[in-house]
């Protein structure tokens, strides 16, 4: 195995850890629509009031530290693929700017989600 087969598998350990973050966080997000839904139907919800918006602080505080995982996972190997003349600089800056305006809208709706008097769960996800 070389030396790029090595620090890209180091990546993908990386990568795959962050994913196994957002399938959590997407389960959370299902957890509080169901809430939402409990609560709409006037039964009993799975979460108090406040129980509920700290739970969607620490999703939406899990789904920006996620994007921004992505964010130097992608900057690094961009850097590697570089170093091995293997980057297809259009690809990897793509790759890049998308994962910038994930953390963007992440870190939005982590911003409405502390400022926010009114808890607003119907949209938990990103």
């Amino acid at each position: 195995m070389s030396n790029y087969d090595l620090e890209e598998i180091k990546l993908l350990k990386w990568q795959f850890l962050l994913s196994s973050f957002f399938i959590i966080s997407t389960i959370i997000s299902l957890t509080l629509t169901y809430n939402e839904i409990l609560k709409r139907k006037k039964e009993m919800p799975l979460y108090t009031s406040k129980e509920e918006k700290n739970i969607l602080k620490f999703n939406r505080l899990l789904a920006s530290l996620i994007a921004l995982g992505f964010i130097i996972i992608n900057v690094i190997d961009k850097n590697i693929r570089k170093k091995y003349n293997d980057c297809d600089e259009m690809v990897a800056n793509a790759g890049i700017a998308a994962s910038t305006l994930t953390l963007l809208a992440t870190l939005i709706v982590l911003y409405l989600a502390f400022y926010n008097n009114s808890i607003n769960t119907e949209n938990p996800e990103l």
